[in-house]
């Protein structure tokens, strides 16, 4: 009994420093806002307990913040998932913009793509299952951004449309609408690190068989960009 009570209270003692700890560096760290502390607290919230269950109250309490702190910089939950999956969105984005070459040939341009993409996720594996639950049960959201992606956005792949249309024309490769070809990259690259969790869980995958499993695909990737629009 001394040793269950032991363990018990180390336990909660252990909890409580945690969370202490926690809201002590969120708010001494120089180098993080208050407002940068609340999104990577409801980050962390949103992946583990998906968009609906995710509390305001909690982010709030994790952060070191008041309920109203929380609401005087994002005013709701919708917004501050949006700024969160916009910062994401940007970040790919910036990685984009060194392949992105209009004077490649555009199947290049297009495995160019998908190599930057598959890296900046391996980066970040957790962001695909935070928007897969939006998918799944509030994809209302992703449609309200969609009405703020930037002109800038627009005129980049209306401007690779034009360049695929010239290749198609000119021979160099299998003719595709631009959205078929975006929505075939992104879906290969994406896939892969849906199935982790599977991977670990059912077929007992270690972390070197997990590393060596992307590797794979991402070739398999490459490979099937080229094979299907190539000529």
């Amino acid at each position: 009994m001394l040793v269950e009570l032991s363990t018990g209270v180390m336990v909660d003692y252990f909890i409580s420093f945690y969370n202490f700890a926690l809201t002590y560096l969120l708010n001494n760290n120089v180098n993080m806002t208050k407002e940068e502390a609340i999104i990577k607290i409801a980050e962390e919230e949103f992946i583990q307990n998906g968009y609906l269950s995710t509390s305001m109250v909690v982010v709030a309490k994790r952060a070191g913040v008041t309920h109203a702190m929380v609401n005087y910089y994002f005013r709701s939950k919708e917004q501050l998932f949006l700024r969160i999956l916009d910062s994401h969105v940007n970040r790919f984005l910036g990685s984009l913009k060194s392949v992105m070459h209009e004077g490649n040939d555009f199947v290049q341009t297009m495995v160019n793509a998908a190599e930057v993409l598959f890296d900046a996720l391996d980066a970040d594996r957790d962001f695909p299952f935070m928007i897969q639950d939006v998918i799944r049960n509030s994809p209302e959201l992703l449609g309200r951004y969609g009405e703020t992606v930037p002109e800038s956005i627009k005129d980049s792949v209306s401007r690779h449309a034009t360049r695929l249309k010239k290749q198609v024309e000119a021979g160099k490769i299998v003719a595709h609408d631009i959205k078929e070809i975006l929505e075939t990259i992104i879906s290969l690259v994406v896939s892969p690190f849906l199935m982790i969790p599977a991977l670990e869980n059912v077929c007992e995958y270690d972390d070197r068989m997990i590393e060596d499993y992307l590797k794979r695909r991402r070739q398999e990737t490459i490979e099937l960009i080229k094979a299907r629009y190539s000529r």
